[in-house]
């Protein structure tokens, strides 16, 4: 059974061809940045017309100060920078004409099939966005979104894609607007998740744990090249527990009150109470911090500190800026979670329930968020998904391209264990960078191993699976390596670990699905220790 969390659904795509656009220079500016990489508008039916949709969410063009303000979208002309002015200009919109955009995307919201009231898409605050903007693009030297511009409304369950395609299609006829769409919920990319409510009660009886066994020899993938990453090594240097690194999980819920865990420096968000999501959250962070106190699992990067941030009341994209503001420079954040997106043409021969479902940032305000918090200094993993996709395929639209799209994370995909063979549901193509272990890893959580008598905080399971287990083996991989870089006076950027994971790696076997190689510590510390990354 493979157990993940990993789903986003893609736009569907063969209208996306990638775009770009820069503000223009500005006399006495700094130096012209280079443009951020944009996507022609959605057309509303990109997804699969029976898709289920929670939000519907807009993105005003840069340069035209569109805030909330009490209940209602106002342009802010009179606040507008001499470089938002240059920006407006280039697109031929003036004052009058966002004025008569915002109110008519105020009036096509109201014929949303929609729960709530329209609300910001971030819940950073206005300043705190504005600041991380203006210190990422000074730090990369290149132009970065405002995310302030970015807006939601909640939509009436049972929401279908092909409900408000008409919708969508109409907000993105507004000149003023950048982008506008209907997202699906991400979700735990598990086989056979909601069939798993009988087990999930009998595990939920708990009570007077015993003594925990001792399963460090179970798990395979902290074992040396080629089959596992070299863990084993990376504990004999200087900082390669990951010491005095922290990372941010982004999904739905954990057990943090596990035996086998340390205190958490942040758990932010709004946590789904549900057993399926708790167990999914618990099995990841075993696999990065699993205490090495002689019982239960032993995590890759057991001396990092951890931090959740929860998806039950904000977006996906508002969990990683939140993440990326409490974590600073040189931080992970771990995005586990997926979602469907459109079809690519390639057959599923397994794991059909979550048939093209794709990483989180095929979705552009996820995409930004992302690319904002790389240029902060942040680093980013995301799991590729468990949709079987082609992410090179015409459907995407340029999006996984990264020589036109790049948002500077790190795509895992899943290997069949110890063997660097594509699982027959992963996702493949050029922007999956690294691959990790995507069956039958040993970790917390479900019960299956031990604890299904004695209550969450003992869980364990021999079969944790999906692109959700092979991020967490990649994300403590890179805190070992962060870990390594600290203790000898460097700190890595996200691009810094993508280019170390990958050129320092067992390849996978020979297979047309890229799927990237499996890290390999014992091949990357030396490098990290030397510089020469």
């Amino acid at each position: 059974m493979l157990k993940s969390t990993l789903s986003l659904r893609p736009l569907r795509g063969a209208v996306m061809a990638v775009s770009l656009l820069a503000l223009a220079p500005v006399a006495g500016a700094a130096p012209k940045l280079t443009p951020r990489a944009l996507s022609p508008k959605p057309t509303g039916r990109e997804l699969p017309a029976q898709t289920f949709v929670e939000r519907l969410v807009v993105k005003f063009h840069e340069g035209s100060r569109v805030r909330l303000r009490g209940d209602a979208l106002r342009a802010l002309a009179s606040e507008r920078g001499a470089a938002e002015r240059e920006a407006l200009a280039g697109l031929r919109l003036d004052d009058a004409r966002v004025e008569a955009d915002v109110a008519e995307v105020a009036a096509l919201f109201e014929r949303a099939p929609r729960i709530g009231a329209l609300s910001r898409l971030f819940e950073a605050e206005e300043a705190s966005l504005d600041a991380n903007k203006v210190a990422g693009e000074a730090s990369s030297g290149q132009q970065l979104a405002d995310l302030n511009l970015y807006f939601e409304v909640p939509l009436l369950p049972g929401t279908t894609s092909e409900g408000v395609a008409e919708l969508v299609a109409a907000l993105n006829r507004v000149a003023s607007v950048e982008t506008a769409y209907a997202q699906p919920p991400p979700e735990p990319a598990m086989v056979n998740f909601g069939m798993e409510a009988g087990l999930r009660t009998l595990l939920a009886a708990a009570d007077l744990p015993p003594t925990t066994p001792q399963y460090q020899s179970a798990q395979g993938y902290l074992n040396a090249a080629p089959g596992g990453i070299n863990a084993n090594y990376a504990w004999t240097v200087t900082g390669g527990r990951g010491t005095g690194t922290r990372f941010v999980d982004i999904e739905g819920g954990w057990r943090t009150t596990h035996e086998d865990f340390p205190s958490f420096f942040r758990v932010g968000g709004t946590q789904f109470n549900d057993l399926g999501w708790r167990n999914h959250g618990t099995a990841v962070l075993g696999e990065i911090i699993g205490a090495s106190n002689g019982y239960g699992v032993t995590g890759i990067a057991n001396a990092a500190s951890p931090g959740v941030e929860a998806i039950g009341a904000q977006s996906a994209a508002s969990a990683i800026t939140n993440a990326a503001g409490a974590l600073g420079a040189g931080g992970v954040i771990l995005v586990e979670l997926h979602a469907q997106g459109p079809a690519d043409g390639t057959a599923c021969t397994c794991n059909q329930a979550q048939c093209n479902y794709i990483a989180m940032e095929y979705w552009q305000a996820e995409y930004d968020a992302v690319r904002n918090a790389t240029a902060n200094g942040v680093i980013v993993i995301e799991a590729s998904g468990n949709g079987s996709a082609n992410l090179d395929a015409a459907a995407y639209g340029g999006r996984f391209n990264p020589a036109t799209r790049d948002s500077g994370a790190i795509l895992v995909g899943a290997s069949a264990g110890s063997s660097r063979a594509p699982t027959c549901w992963t996702n493949y193509g050029a922007r999956v960078n690294v691959h990790g272990w995507g069956q039958s890893v040993v970790t917390t959580g479900y019960g299956d191993r031990f604890g299904s008598a004695y209550g969450e905080d003992q869980y364990y399971t021999s079969t944790f699976s999906g692109t959700s287990s092979a991020s967490p083996i990649v994300v403590g991989a890179a805190l070992s390596a962060q870990g390594v870089a600290l203790a000898n006076g460097r700190r890595l950027t996200s691009v810094q670990m993508r280019g170390l994971l990958r050129n320092n790696g067992t390849a996978q076997t020979a297979d047309a699905r890229q799927i990237g190689p499996l890290p390999d510590l014992q091949k990357a510390l030396p490098k990290v220790i030397s510089g020469n990354y």
